[in-house]
């Protein structure tokens, strides 16, 4: 294993970095004894939002003390929140079985799954079209809640029964994971496969409303890909559609005439996260994927109207956004976009994300061992880069069968 120059300080993957103290006796907060041991639940209902309940999974998984089990909760999204496990070299515990366990802690994330085991939980950050404050989680879980917000702003307001729960700023995982990527830009893109001569376009396809559904060939999503297609040459673009962070993902009406046509799909199980930081353009609606693709630097611009603000307290983030016009060349747009963006016109929206930049590895941590009762390992964490990522294609001369990924 290569080592840093830093003294202190050890590379602990491809990656990563993390400052390790020297083990000079028999350390408990490291090695613990036999009643140190702990099994920790991660909850995922789907793989969008189930990407920082894998990154906390990710700490715990580091000390020796601690068994991470896995599960994945019933609903439209389950088959996909199982792949995404099983792709993460685990093997999902049945929600069934997973309820009745005797575990020592929960982590889910947003909204905290109800009739779960009686164990402390930590429900973590959600991702909303606009940032809000939480409300606080009704009555449904028969151990204490610990509510993890991303802002000092996102505290939950009255409502709820929040006599059980805790509140605690920890900062946002998708956010620190993203700036930790953006040194590794060149490398998502040729993971991407585009090269120096192409520009990347990420489409973002929008979750579903609950209780709604998509509106299939006739999605507006859909519709714009098309567009994207037939305006943008392949020669110099790669047009790249990815789902919105939702239990309810849309499927945008897409069909593999659009794979053929040069669209690339990144399929729910992979790490959104790497397609932000390898774009040159990301166009979506007001969204998890727009208001994360402001800390890239990239423009930004969006497909519909900015949602108003739920308060004077709480202004759009989007407000200063570049909206794609339906009566003008794309191309045209995107060239005028390349041009005049300035990153500092959404600022605001980077800053409204978290109130903890950078943080969130500690704090979670710190959190999750006090739940736990055990002392931290003598470690401090810090942010590794995201996966490379993958994606579907289906080229012309490939049958339609053979289109898995690329």
């Amino acid at each position: 294993m290569a080592t840093s120059k830093v003294k202190g300080g050890s590379l602990t993957g491809t990656m990563g970095f993390e400052w390790r103290r020297a083990l000079s006796r028999f350390d408990v907060g490291w090695w613990g004894g036999l009643g140190d041991r702990r099994t920790l639940l991660v909850v995922v209902g789907s793989p969008e939002l189930g990407q920082p309940t894998l990154d906390v999974a990710r700490l715990a998984g580091a000390d020796p003390r601690l068994r991470v089990l896995f599960t994945a909760l019933p609903g439209p999204a389950e088959a996909a929140a199982d792949a995404l496990l099983r792709d993460a070299g685990t093997v999902p515990l049945p929600w069934r079985e997973a309820r009745a366990g005797d575990f020592a802690l929960v982590v889910a994330a947003s909204p905290a799954p109800r009739g779960g085991p009686a164990a402390p939980m930590i429900v973590l950050p959600q991702m909303n079209v606009e940032p809000t404050p939480h409300k606080a989680p009704a009555r449904g879980h028969a151990g204490p809640v610990v509510l993890a917000c991303a802002h000092e702003l996102d505290r939950p307001m009255p409502g709820g029964d929040s006599a059980a729960t805790k509140v605690v700023v920890v900062g946002d995982s998708v956010h620190d994971r993203i700036v930790a990527s953006l040194p590794f830009r060149d490398f998502y893109r040729r993971a991407l496969g585009v090269n120096r001569h192409r520009k990347l376009v990420v489409v973002a396809l929008p979750a579903a409303a609950p209780r709604a559904r998509c509106a299939g060939v006739q999605c507006e999503a859909g519709t714009l890909v098309q567009r994207l297609l037939a305006e943008l040459t392949p020669v110099g673009h790669q047009v790249l559609s990815l789902y919105e962070p939702g239990l309810h993902p849309c499927t945008g009406g897409l069909s593999v005439a659009d794979l053929r046509g040069g669209l690339g799909l990144l399929p729910p199980e992979a790490d959104w996260r790497a397609a932000l930081v390898a774009a040159d353009w990301i166009i979506g609606a007001p969204g998890p994927v727009t208001r994360y693709g402001t800390i890239t630097g990239v423009p930004v611009l969006l497909t519909d109207t900015p949602p108003h603000a739920v308060a004077h307290d709480f202004p759009s983030p989007f407000a200063c956004g570049v909206r794609l016009m339906p009566h003008r060349p794309v191309l045209e747009q995107l060239s005028d976009a390349a041009v005049h963006w300035r990153p500092d016109r959404v600022r605001q929206a980077a800053r409204r994300i978290t109130s903890e930049p950078g943080r969130f590895d500690r704090a979670i941590r710190r959190t999750m061992y006090r739940l736990l009762r055990l002392p931290q390992p003598a470690t401090i964490p810090v942010a590794d880069p995201v996966s490379p990522p993958f994606r579907i294609e289906c080229p012309v001369d490939h049958p339609i069968d053979a289109c898995q990924g690329g």
